[in-house]
């Protein structure tokens, strides 16, 4: 078998991505380690690169970490990498617009195919499934050679170790939140292993991350700062622990009655055990745990910038002090190209940077209070804009509305529809926004022309607002809204303090317009943690997804009577599909072809 010259790109589109990881962890005398590396590393003048190049020196296998970090690390922002051999989300868009939070205004992006329910094993939205294996794979060939290293000290050869841990655990638990249970490859393979491996039954998998992280921690930074920005490090394992046990107490998870029988298969997709209130327990006290690493570490909530301000500061200012984790741009770790494609609309910032946009919906709207902490009512009317400058102030800071204004080129966004009886034009940028609103967050204001692109997202993965939400509802669950427990904190009062940065009231007894406490705990999670890539998975965590990713669209159409009146009317934007087999990812049929996989129920 002689595969040195392959190259891995190529090597992609003819076998499935368990098979690549199977074959490119061969030994080096099989298949060389060019080829097994992807092209990261450079080559040695007048040589080529072998995995003893690789692990002849600390700058050598700094570089192959690097490589790891590239496949391994990626945020829900949509683009692709500069390098031909990484992408990242090429084709997709955020996953707002598969949930209740927004619509994609152009229907060629893979997450519309959950909506129309065309989703399956030959079509998934899963651009990223092989890359999960390469960083894996990778991940075994470093854990494997890292002690041939000479030149470097032990300590940092553990810090290195334990960073190639935490984001094997990072990897595993991506899949794990689509697929459940999946083969868990914890060695280097060999040419005379068992190189089907089966799905491991999620129980399994869940201990593996939570092994990983917790043999991780010792070892790593306790924060990484100014050049060393973007490296995993102590708060990043407490973050990713408290999240990944947040997801083991949740209902989808938490259980042994699974969203669909599975019969002997249900330890695939639950933990296949009577609901435990142990995982709420752990998930708070991990989350207490990374609140009081950031008190001493230079992590802490925007609170300087004035009620109107902080949070968009928190998601705008490249590298602010809330951020826990970012992929990052620069220092080798990770490259953009165009990381802006289907969020900008085209009638503010026309061409390749932006051409569709994402318009939030009603249905999201509705879930703001306003500043008095009062439910809204959106039934129509002419009192518009009043309604709207009356808003939880992250509205503003979050979606781009009727007047609004956008940045110094665009100083008031224009919603309205035409109206041929009243003889008014419709307003510039109302083309293909179908819910009446444009996304604005994520969107740096000093983007401006479609070739701009020095602005650098944020990209965020952990963000120290998320360890506050998550404790809250942990603490919520395990011990109601008013028991500390011990720790710093009650739910109550990690909720009002992410409230009231914002200006909104604290909830000082009961839960108010909410039915239950849980319900505000949920709703402050959908505001507060709004378009990052979270809603998509908590719907299905709390297995609440019929009535939020099964429910009609609706948006506003807006009518302009005068320069400061406006009238507007709720419609209905599109019908979407939800079945209950869509609370996990399909497995790819070429994959379970060539495996021997159990694919999840009914895909």
């Amino acid at each position: 078998m002689y595969l040195k010259n392959i190259n891995l790109k190529r090597l992609k589109q003819l076998v499935s991505p368990l098979l690549i990881l199977l074959v490119l962890v061969l030994p080096v005398a099989v298949v060389s380690c060019e080829d097994m590396m992807g092209n990261y590393l450079e080559k040695p003048p007048g040589g080529d690169v072998t995995e003893d190049t690789i692990f002849s020196s600390r700058t050598q296998v700094e570089t192959f970490l690097t490589s790891i970090y590239q496949m391994g690390i990626h945020s829900n922002l949509g683009y692709a990498s500069a390098n031909s051999n990484v992408y990242s989300n090429r084709d997709e868009n955020i996953f707002a617009g598969a949930c209740d939070e927004a619509e994609t205004c152009a229907n060629w992006y893979r997450m519309n195919w959950w909506n129309e329910g065309s989703i399956s094993a030959n079509r998934t939205d899963d651009s990223r499934f092989d890359y999960r294996f390469v960083a894996i794979r990778k991940i075994t060939v470093l854990l494997d050679r890292i002690y041939d290293v000479p030149d470097i000290t032990p300590e940092y050869r553990d810090q290195l170790i334990a960073e190639a841990k935490l984001i094997r655990a990072l990897n595993y638990f991506e899949m794990m939140k689509r697929y459940g249970g999946m083969p868990i490859i914890r060695e280097r393979l060999q040419l005379d292993d068992n190189l089907k491996i089966p799905r491991a039954s999620l129980r399994e998998m869940l201990f593996f991350i939570l092994q990983d992280i917790d043999e991780a921690y010792p070892a790593l930074l306790d924060n990484a700062l100014q050049n060393l920005r973007g490296r995993v490090h102590k708060g990043v394992a407490l973050a990713l622990k408290s999240k990944v046990l947040l997801y083991a107490a949740s209902p989808l998870f938490n259980t042994n009655e699974p969203y669909m029988d599975f019969g002997t298969n249900n330890n695939l997709i639950c933990l296949n055990e009577p609901k435990n209130m142990v995982w709420w327990e752990r998930a708070a006290a991990v989350a207490d745990s990374c609140i009081r690493w950031a008190e001493t570490n230079g992590c802490y909530l925007i609170t300087d910038q004035g009620v109107d301000a902080n949070y968009q500061y928190s998601w705008e200012v490249y590298d602010n002090p809330e951020i826990i984790l970012a992929e990052k741009a620069a220092q080798g770790m990770g490259c953009w190209n165009r990381p802006w494609s289907g969020i900008i609309p085209g009638s503010i910032i026309a061409g390749s940077s932006g051409t569709n946009g994402t318009t939030p919906l009603l249905n999201f709207v509705r879930k703001y209070e306003d500043r008095d902490g009062n439910k809204v009512e959106w039934n129509g009317g002419d009192d518009l804009q009043a309604k709207l400058a009356n808003l939880d102030r992250r509205f503003a800071q979050t979606i781009a509305y009727n007047l609004s204004w956008w940045n110094s080129q665009t100083p008031e966004v224009q919603l309205w529809e035409a109206n041929e009886e009243l003889g008014v034009a419709a307003g510039k940028h109302i083309k293909d926004c179908y819910g009446g609103f444009w996304l604005h967050k994520l969107v740096s204001p000093s983007i401006m022309r479609p070739d701009n692109q020095e602005p650098v997202p944020n990209s965020t993965l952990f963000q120290l607002n998320e360890i506050y939400l998550n404790f809250a509802e942990a603490m919520n669950e395990a011990y109601g809204p008013d028991d500390k427990h011990g720790y710093k904190y009650s739910a109550r009062e990690a909720i009002n303090i992410i409230r009231e940065r914002s200006g909104q009231p604290a909830i000082l007894s009961g839960s108010g317009i909410y039915s239950d406490f849980r319900e505000l705990v949920r709703n402050e999670r959908a505001i507060e943690l709004a378009f990052d890539n979270h809603r998509f998975w908590d719907v299905r965590r709390w297995m609440i997804a019929p009535e939020t990713l099964g429910a009609p669209l609706r948006g506003v159409e807006i009518t302009k009577i005068s320069d400061e009146e406006f009238e507007y009317k709720p419609i209905e934007v599109e019908k979407r599909t939800f079945e209950p087999k869509m609370y996990l990812y399909p497995i790819p049929q070429a994959d379970l072809n060539t495996t021997g996989w159990v694919q999840n129920p009914l895909w």
